[in-house]
């Protein structure tokens, strides 16, 4: 049997508490009501005693008056012993320090029975001073007088007769006091015994009417009571009602079949999406096992499930979910995801089977939640938009291809033998003309052409933008060759119509053999990619197979090589500045380089050789071929800027820094100019920007809008290799400039070529006239120094002046604070 819990007790509590209470109060009063009943009829029987006593007294003192027997006198002192006792009872309560004691034993004496004596002796102390017993004690008081009186009448008696026979006339006079007393007495006890009387009757009727009245109390409390219990329970009734209204819209509303069973399993309760995932009416489910109405299968055994045996059993705790397929009954199946828990009757009980009171299990449709999955899975291996595989997925099946050996691969097996890349010609024309989504439409038809010309064991992978690549399998060299002809040749009669615009392309394909050979994944892609680019290079609409010993093949190759080298220098910071001292020609002597200018020179440092830099003639085409120059820009301006703001003294006065066309040509590289300038606090007139005539030429206007933006700021501009251009020197009247730098192919040759020193005297006047100052570069000897000062040159600049040397400055202080 299971003991109720301690919530159930507090419950109980709260609801029998007022009933307690007023019974409680109502035990009190009748046990008070017995306790003051039982000591009025304990004084009742008392003033019995007492009377019985003092009137026998009188008697036997009367007829030993007459007698003058002793044992007539005997018999009064005998019947005294009653009124005596009760006396010394009363004298012993009602002193100041009332001595119960005494009183016990002297109304045990007087004939008072003992169970009564203690309700005697609580009443004295309680009801002393009230009005009705207080009139009792005074007439109990009186008549002990009145006893007094007889006792000194007996013991005057009894001497007299002991001493010898009375004369008539003296007992008559005796008998007289002892008529008197005894008449006395009679009112008095007849008094106390109305008092007692009257006592009783009000006693008993006050009790009667507390009685009644705390039967009243109890029916209106009990009332009241029942009353408070019956709304409360209408309100959680209406609560319950409520919470079963809500929990059945919650369950109707939710997209997760949830059932409930018994304790048997047979289903009582199944909301509408366990309806619709059943295929089945609630009405057909409910009262029937739920493993036949709902067939569970294993997800891989396909064996029978019953998830409320397997709860049971402890395979799956409470709550647990477990995958399952649902057979319906129309034969389709449905991947769910089930969940069991038990319904527990009492918390508190410790055996699990005796507690549980039936089951609920809830049944998720995980259909979207696969195909979502399958989903997710097919978009990481494919391109989205020709539905090709990605290059993620292109990229692992290369590398799984690469991994096994052509030899290793049994007869049956086809084995990875050639990767081909195939680049679109002339689509940038379909996109800047049409938009993109013309381009996007013809990727879509040129990956259908393509697909048609593969057979199935081959991977056709889009690999972005207008790039796929192809992984061919137990192909020979004829045939390799073959599939990349006729991959070429597919787009020989495609044309792509857009809004009545009709527009052709070819393709550009390079080939890697991957029979026999060890390579990684990046070194294939990157051979193809070259080998494709020279496909491009050599007229496009061609299929170029990749030959290392081809000169031009290990030249893109090389530059590939150093665009990676470049990216690892940038993002390691692996580059360093050198720095040039640009003097005045003055004399023909080298002057002294203290406060001179100087131009800064890029390095980048060989991390695999100690003390060991590359100079930019070896990296810079791979720049700018892969677009790295603008960072590079942005690395030299960041770096030099915050080597000049913590320089306390600066050793050259002017800095000129060289900038690429991109450079120049990109809008938010001059916002990034003007943001360093203010981050370091680095004056602007401090630094002097070199850019190359065929650059300035060739963006003209851009260039004109960023020199006139920074000439503002107070930056000053010299056009580089001036003269090698070739062009009409109109532009110069455009531009900002400040210095014109001889191209060094003219300086260098100026004393034994007459053309070349006339070019350099042309250029230096034609500069003067212009207002700019001119600079002679690649000075590399005494002669070419006096030369340049007899031109009237105004700066030189070679190894003849100052070798580059690593860039320090001296005093340097503590990193500027970035803004």
């Amino acid at each position: 049997m299971d003991m109720p819990s301690k919530g159930e007790n507090v419950q109980l509590i709260r609801i029998t508490w007022p009933f307690l209470v007023v019974i409680l109060v109502l035990v009190s009063l009748a046990i008070f009501s017995i306790d003051i009943m039982s000591s009025v009829r304990a004084y009742i029987g008392g003033e019995s005693i007492w009377s019985k006593g003092q009137k026998d007294a009188a008697f036997y003192l009367n007829l030993y008056a007459e007698t003058g027997y002793e044992r007539t006198y005997e018999q009064y002192l005998t019947a005294m012993k009653g009124p005596q006792n009760l006396r010394t009872a009363r004298l012993a309560l009602d002193q100041k320090q009332p001595d119960p004691t005494t009183a016990r034993r002297a109304l045990i004496a007087s004939g008072v029975h003992p169970d009564d004596v203690s309700d005697v002796i609580w009443t004295f102390h309680m009801f002393r001073h009230v009005s009705y017993f207080e009139k009792a004690v005074d007439y109990w008081t009186r008549g002990d007088a009145e006893v007094e009186r007889l006792e000194r009448v007996a013991n005057e008696l009894h001497a007299r007769v002991a001493a010898g026979a009375l004369p008539m006339s003296l007992v008559a006079a005796y008998k007289a006091q002892i008529l008197t007393i005894n008449e006395t007495i009679a009112p008095l006890s007849r008094g106390f015994s109305e008092v007692l009387s009257s006592a009783f009757r009000k006693t008993a009727s006050l009790l009667l009417t507390v009685d009644l009245v705390a039967a009243l109390l109890l029916v209106c409390l009990s009332t009241v009571h029942v009353r408070r219990l019956i709304q409360q329970r209408g309100r959680v009734e209406a609560a319950l009602k409520q919470s079963e209204a809500r929990a059945k819209a919650t369950l109707g509303s939710i997209g997760e079949a949830v059932i409930a069973t018994g304790p048997s399993g047979h289903i009582e309760f199944i909301n509408p999406a366990a309806e619709r995932i059943a295929g089945r009416p609630a009405s057909d489910c409910l009262g029937r096992p739920l493993a036949q109405t709902f067939r569970l299968l294993h997800a891989d055994s396909r064996q029978p499930l019953n998830p409320i045996e397997e709860a049971r059993a402890g395979v799956r705790h409470d709550g647990e979910a477990a995958e399952m397929l649902l057979q319906r009954r129309d034969g389709a199946e449905i991947r769910v995801q089930a969940v069991t828990s038990r319904i527990s009757a009492s918390a508190s009980s410790t055996s699990a089977a005796a507690t549980e009171s039936g089951f609920v299990v809830i049944l998720r449709n995980m259909t979207r939640e696969y195909e979502y999955i399958e989903s997710l899975a097919w978009q990481a291996t494919h391109d989205g938009l020709t539905a090709l595989v990605n290059r993620a997925e292109f990229e692992r099946r290369l590398q799984h291809a690469l991994g096994t050996r052509w030899s290793d691969v049994a007869s049956w097996l086809p084995a990875a033998s050639a990767l081909l890349f195939l680049d679109l010609d002339r689509f940038k024309v379909v996109n800047d003309t049409c938009g993109h989504a013309a381009g996007d439409a013809m990727l879509r038809e040129v990956a259908l052409r393509f697909e048609a010309s593969l057979q199935p064991d081959d991977t056709l992978a889009r690999l972005g933008g207008d790039e796929f690549g192809v992984l061919l399998q137990g192909y020979d060299t004829a045939g390799i060759q073959a599939v990349a002809e006729r991959l070429r040749a597919c787009l020989n009669d495609f044309v792509f119509d857009w809004e009545a615009q009709p527009f052709t392309t070819s393709v550009s394909v390079g080939v890697v053999d991957l029979r026999n050979t060890e390579m990684s994944v990046e070194e294939a892609m990157r051979l193809a990619d070259i080998a494709c680019y020279m496909a491009k290079e050599r007229g496009r609409d061609r299929v170029q197979l990749a030959d290392l010993g081809d000169r031009e093949l290990a030249r893109h190759a090389s530059e590939v090589s150093w665009g990676r080298r470049l990216k690892q220098a940038l993002e390691h910071d692996h580059f360093c500045l050198y720095v040039q001292p640009i003097v005045a020609v003055g004399d023909g002597v080298p002057a002294s380089t203290d406060g001179q200018r100087a131009e800064l020179l890029l390095r980048m440092i060989d991390p695999n050789v100690s003390n060991d830099v590359i100079v930019p003639s070896l990296f810079i085409p791979a720049a700018e071929r892969y677009g790295l120059m603008t960072a590079i820009d942005r690395w030299v301006i960041r770096n030099a800027l915050d080597t000049l703001s913590r320089a306390r003294h600066k050793r050259f006065s002017e800095y000129a820094i060289n900038l690429s066309g991109a450079s120049v040509g990109d809008e938010r590289f001059l916002g990034f100019v003007r943001e360093q300038f203010l981050r370091t606090g680095v004056s602007p007139g401090m630094i002097c920007f070199e850019i190359t005539e065929t650059t300035a030429i060739a963006n003209l206007a851009s260039a004109a809008r960023f020199m006139h933006e920074l000439n503002a700021l107070g930056c000053h501009f010299a056009l580089d290799d001036f003269g090698a251009g070739m062009s009409s020197f109109g532009y110069l009247k455009h531009l900002p400039v400040e210095y014109l730098k001889i191209d060094g192919s003219f300086v260098t040759d100026m004393v034994l070529d007459p053309v070349s020193r006339e070019m350099v005297a042309a250029i230096n006047e034609m500069g003067h006239s212009m207002k700019c100052r001119t600079i002679a570069e690649y000075v590399e000897s005494e002669g070419i120094l006096r030369a340049l000062h007899a031109l009237g040159v105004d700066y030189a600049q070679g190894y003849y002046i100052g070798r580059p040397m690593l860039w320090t400055e001296p005093a340097v202080l503590p990193m500027a604070k970035e803004a």
